[in-house]
């Protein structure tokens, strides 16, 4: 284990919120993902014109790690700007989530963000059986089954899309900047969308966002993801408050199963 991790541990034991392991959770299937899984994106920016700004990375690492007694995924997502853009708007940033492998629900959460002259530190443990967070400012109650940022990607893998109608919304409770919201997203039907990494049939969502200073409003997002049983994501675009910002597929490997979308 990290070191930076190692004192985390003893402060969720302190405070109570893991859960013995005995405890009961939700049985949540998943054919979605598994152990070893690495997906890269390459970040595009576009305001008069286009550049390709950075990458993104979402693994799984390679075993079990266990909390509380309970087998976990630990999913690590890092997004960086490449060497040249590093002087216009300097960005390292690290999402860890530790998530229970029967219920897809998260037990930690850890989030090193450095843009630019912002940086910023978080933890949030979760007691998913007393429906309670604890993060570096506060402990509180939050509604039951309730996802972080980075798990919430995850989860919405494992849904069954085949039978989805359009315009058909699904809704999480998601841990978010130190509060929960209800959030969520819309089925918009399928789509063929053509990337670095190949062609590929897709299941077209759009999120409903939280509208802030970054969202103008709640559509200025568009997913797409493999329309198979990984559902990996192809391509996201958003529209933000100045300019659009794309992430395309540029690879994958260790999947779960075989990539039955690709044309």
């Amino acid at each position: 284990m990290p070191m930076k991790h190692l004192l985390a541990f003893p402060l969720m034991m302190l405070f109570g919120l893991l859960p013995p392991a005995a405890a009961q959770l939700r049985n949540h299937p998943n054919n979605a993902f598994t152990f070893g899984e690495k997906i890269t994106y390459r970040i595009k920016y576009s305001l008069y014109f286009n550049f390709n700004v950075g990458e993104i990375t979402f693994e799984i690492n390679n075993k079990a790690e266990s909390i509380g007694g309970k087998d976990c995924f630990h999913a690590v997502a890092k997004g960086r700007t490449y060497g040249f853009y590093d002087p216009v708007f300097k960005v390292r940033d690290q999402y860890e989530s530790y998530i229970e492998m029967q219920s897809i629900l998260p037990f930690l959460f850890i989030r090193n963000v450095s843009e630019g002259d912002f940086k910023f530190n978080e933890y949030v443990v979760f007691n998913q059986q007393k429906n309670m967070a604890k993060s570096t400012k506060r402990t509180q109650k939050i509604p039951p089954f309730t996802q972080d940022m980075l798990s919430s990607i995850y989860y919405a893998r494992t849904i069954d899309y085949t039978r989805a109608a359009y315009g058909q919304e699904y809704y999480i409770d998601a841990f978010i900047d130190d509060s929960a919201y209800h959030v969520g997203f819309k089925f918009m039907g399928r789509q063929t969308i053509s990337t670095n990494a190949g062609k590929f049939r897709c299941i077209k969502l759009q999120p409903i966002l939280i509208v802030d200073r970054v969202f103008k409003s709640e559509d200025q997002m568009n997913l797409w993801v493999t329309d198979d049983e990984n559902k990996i994501p192809v391509r996201i675009e958003s529209g933000i408050s100045v300019g659009t910002v794309k992430a395309d597929l540029v690879s994958y490997e260790g999947l779960k199963n075989p990539v039955k979308s690709k044309l």
